[in-house]
């Protein structure tokens, strides 16, 4: 190995030093409290009990909460396969069952492969094939915690489903701040020359309430110069607990003016509702699902009962990637009486769940469309298929995306997160969602018609046979099954187009097209692509 990387000491010596290093620093983050933050041990510039910590917390997790039961010895190869994606040259695989590690074809010395399940010694395994690699390649020297992570967890979560993934510590805040909201000033910045610029601002948060605007430039906060300091620093001292106040210092490029103002740290959860009463039809667009989602939707629907009378809802679900399950669910009960809304199955106890409306429509029996299309996911989908299945409400427009898994997200010590599949999601007939979608009573795929043109349709009864019906209230098990049925009404974008919502407003304007829409049989009426 001398002659080969002549220009270091023996990397796997020094590595083979510092095993006993990380296995005092695993064990000693065996803690039930996942935030605890381990007694730093810096070897080659990387806190490797943090490092041991986040590994031992994000794959014991894996192995607990996955929805199948995972190969977790077949997990770490992938996530040691993983490096790679920082140095192309380091290889991973298997001889004579030992752990066989290369850089540039050059094999280093074999480690024993650690029991299938044994999650402490697969960590202590990783570590150690992460600092014996810093020492011979440049771009894992140089690579932090955040960028080994980015490397390991990604590979080990995507050989489980296509929706498991990892998320580092900014990512993970800013879907906080999407879901959850977060306690600040409800802004975006990014490193500028004389400290940060403001690139986003929440509607009615703080900042904006306090008269901040894009593209202001943040120079001190509480006094402290903000210049050359990491975003990271930066944002520390823009967040707090509630109800205290930071005093900010703003230049503003426009008037080049400098100022002072101070501004109420509070929780700034996004609105994604957006409601508008057009011609006593109520329209409410629904762009993802956090925390507010459902109060959200109930404001709007009392607020506009309060003005006057209404003669339908249409809820816009289109594009929609879902969100929070609770606010799902949430959002649906407020317009059923009874009736199941959605059952999840998965293998962890925590993950068999069921929830069912609580009776109490705020909107009376008013007509109610959904519009979906095929990005409509997840949450979306939930709602559509709780209001469709429970003949509350009539769907418009393409198959959804067929997001029937449902995920949970587990908060690492790093403060990135896992985002795990955990369970899947049956419609209140009992139909597995996943893979399968949502299909509207009035189905809008394919060339656009007119308006005049799909309610002739629909009064005309025009459909698909009623075998293919059948076929989507006990749909098969198999892919090729799902992909036949879906493609009755193909899913498309639709994230805008005016003939689906058109079409939502017609039908809760006018009683007879809105029963027929909704009707065992209705459910087939198509657009069919030409």
């Amino acid at each position: 190995m001398r002659s080969m990387f002549g220009f270091l000491s023996d990397p796997l010596r020094r590595a083979a030093a510092v095993v006993c290093v990380i296995a005092l620093a695993a064990c000693a983050t065996t803690t039930p409290d996942a935030d605890r933050r381990p007694r730093s041990v810096i070897v080659d510039g990387i806190d490797i009990a943090m490092m041991a910590h986040v590994l031992n917390t994000g794959f014991t997790e894996i192995k607990e909460r996955a929805l199948n039961e995972p190969d977790m010895g077949g997990l770490f190869m992938r996530s040691l396969e993983g490096l790679s994606t920082i140095d192309p040259e380091v290889g991973v695989g298997v001889k004579d069952s030992e752990l066989q590690l290369t850089y540039g074809n050059v094999p280093l010395s074999p480690v024993a492969l650690p029991t299938h399940g044994d999650i402490e010694s697969w960590v202590k395994t990783t570590l150690t094939a992460v600092l014996t690699l810093r020492q011979i390649s440049m771009p894992m020297k140089t690579a932090n915690a955040e960028a080994l992570y980015k490397a390991i967890f990604p590979p080990a979560l995507k050989a489980l489903d296509p929706y498991s993934r990892y998320a580092g510590r900014d990512e993970a805040l800013r879907s906080r701040l999407i879901r959850d909201g977060i306690i600040g000033l409800g802004i975006r910045v990014v490193a500028a020359k004389d400290g940060v610029s403001v690139q986003s601002i929440v509607k009615n948060g703080p900042a904006e309430n306090a008269g901040l605007k894009l593209d202001d430039l943040i120079t001190h906060v509480d006094g402290v110069a903000l210049v050359n300091r990491p975003i990271e620093e930066v944002r520390q001292f823009l967040e707090g607990k509630a109800d205290t106040v930071v005093q900010v210092t703003i230049r503003r490029p426009q008037t080049r003016d400098t100022f002072s103002v101070a501004i109420r740290r509070d929780l700034v959860i996004p609105d994604t509702v957006a409601a508008n009463t057009v011609d006593g039809v109520l329209e409410i667009r629904i762009r993802s699902f956090n925390q507010r989602t459902a109060q959200s939707v109930e404001k709007a629907v009392l607020n506009a009962r309060d003005t006057g009378p209404i003669k339908g809802i249409v809820l816009d679900l289109r594009s929609d990637p879902g969100g929070l399950l609770d606010q799902a669910v949430d959002l649906a009960d407020l317009f059923l009486d009874s009736g199941t809304i959605i059952a999840l199955r998965g293998r962890h106890p925590g993950a068999q769940q069921f929830y069912g409306a609580h009776g109490g429509d705020i909107a009376e029996g008013i007509p109610i469309t959904v519009v979906i299309d095929g990005r409509a996911a997840s949450a979306s989908e939930i709602v559509a298929v709780a209001l469709q299945d429970n003949q509350r409400a009539a769907v418009v427009g393409t198959v959804s995306l067929g997001k029937g898994s449902v995920q949970t997200v587990i908060r690492l010590p790093n403060q990135g997160e896992i985002i795990l599949t955990w369970s899947r999601a049956y419609t209140p007939r009992g139909a597995l969602l996943h893979g399968l979608g949502v299909l509207p009573d009035v189905c809008l795929s394919g060339e656009s018609a007119t308006l005049s043109d799909t309610v002739g349709r629909i009064f005309r009864g025009d459909g698909l046979p009623t075998a293919l019906m059948n076929g989507w209230r006990s749909p098969p098990a198999e892919a090729q099954g799902l992909e036949e049925l879906r493609a009755a009404c193909p899913p498309e974008a639709h994230p805008e187009r005016a003939l689906d919502l058109e079409v939502a407003r017609r039908l809760v304007q006018d009683p007879a097209l809105y029963v027929q829409a909704r009707q065992g049989g209705a459910r087939q009426l198509a657009e069919k692509p030409q």
